[in-house]
């Protein structure tokens, strides 16, 4: 016994090394630097800090090395964090059922769709569009407009098509069927009922732009810069959306993605800043039924796979590729949910894992200095492949 023990003390270890040496040789090629954590049945596995918080000049904070609390933009695992989350509580309570018809005007977009339509991304909503160079900022509601004003990319259910307009749409909806902001909903819905809101570091949380000026960013030493507005770095031209960031020259504390910056911040598909921890502890809540007022029967419902063919999809969250294709590659089991986010970020919660249920966070800013960089895609399989094998 005390020979097994040393042989699986030595195969952590090993396998320990093997996910640290994958991350730091990731450092500079994917992401200027990321925190990883890996948490398995009750015991976190790996929670380190790899890399160098900005490597542009323009920032104060360049070559600082990033430190586990480090806070990131979570792009779009606000989706599933914020988003999914509140839709499910709304269900569990009784304020919304899965079959509700989308409400008018947003229908228009999406006609015949439900809620669960837009949580699976098959209501017919196109995927994006740059209503960010269409509108002024902060305008939520004109953005609406243009988004009822968009017609049907497809029919109904006929395929999943990976939406920021439902998403945007299912936002507004929970914050007009509650009477509150979503970033008040999230506060106190999720982050008060887990006791996560009374902290030195906000493990999660909005950051609106409302205001002129607008409110001030606190810890924005902690937060990790995104993206340069630097005409330098794009010899071949300006991108477009370069000119809704005027008055700004970094996204730091503000959100990157460009339709929720216009839209205040606080948007249904992105605008959640956090840390690792934060992540993960919204992902417990989820395995483990610890999120006040979620009930099992709806948490089942939400992960079950859609039946839309060729989808990956379940309510909110997205499920694994039989293939292997997907983010996760062959690491996690068809049981397995997760997300990933534009910036550089992913969650991946399995409680089929073979040792015991694993949740698997990593937290990057990829698109620091320049959202061109897409080394992440080849590099997330690997990654999940390492961290699972713990």
């Amino acid at each position: 016994h005390r020979v097994d023990r040393r042989q699986r003390q030595m195969c952590i270890r090993d396998s320990r090394q093997a996910l640290f040496d994958l991350l730091e040789s990731a450092v500079g090629e994917v992401f200027p630097g990321c925190v990883a954590l890996v948490w398995r049945d009750g015991a976190t596995l790996y929670h380190e800090a790899h890399g160098e918080v900005a490597t542009h000049r323009w920032i104060p904070a360049e070559g600082k090395p990033v430190v586990r609390e480090q806070i990131y933009d979570l792009a779009s695992l606000t989706k599933i964090l914020c988003t999914t989350s509140i839709a499910a509580l709304a269900v569990s309570e009784g304020a919304l059922e899965l079959d509700a018809p989308v409400p008018e005007p947003w229908s228009a977009g999406c006609p015949g769709a439900t809620l669960a339509d837009l949580l699976e991304h098959c209501s017919g909503y196109a995927a994006h569009r740059e209503y960010f160079n269409e509108v002024e900022p902060y305008s939520a509601d004109h953005i609406l407009e243009k988004i009822v004003a968009t017609p049907p990319d497809y029919p109904l259910r006929s395929k999943a098509v990976y939406s920021d307009l439902g998403f945007m749409v299912l936002g507004r909806w929970l914050e007009q069927t509650y009477g509150r902001s979503l970033d008040v909903l999230f506060s106190d819905k999720v982050m008060l009922a887990l006791g996560l809101d009374d902290k030195p570091i906000p493990h999660l949380g909005f950051y609106p732009l409302h205001g002129n000026p607008p409110p001030p960013r606190p810890h924005l030493g902690r937060i990790a810069p995104t993206e340069i507005y630097d005409p330098d770095l794009h010899p071949g031209g300006v991108p477009s959306h370069f000119d809704v960031r005027k008055n700004a020259a970094v996204a730091h504390g503000f959100v990157h993605d460009d339709n929720a910056y216009v839209w205040g911040g606080v948007a249904g598909h992105a605008g959640l800043f956090g840390t690792a921890h934060g992540v993960l502890e919204v992902a417990k809540s989820w395995l483990m039924n610890l999120l006040p007022g979620l009930t099992p029967a709806v948490r089942d419902r939400f992960w079950q796979p859609s039946t839309v063919a060729g989808s990956t999809r379940r309510l909110g969250w997205d499920g694994s590729s039989p293939d292997g294709s997907g983010t996760a590659g062959h690491a996690v089991t068809q049981a397995a949910v997760g997300h990933t986010g534009y910036t550089g970020t992913s969650l991946w919660v399995d409680p089929n894992a073979e040792g015991g249920p694993t949740i698997c966070v990593l937290l990057s800013n990829r698109v620091h200095p320049v959202r061109t960089n897409t080394a992440i895609k080849a590099f997330r399989p690997k990654f999940h492949e390492a961290a699972f094998q713990l």
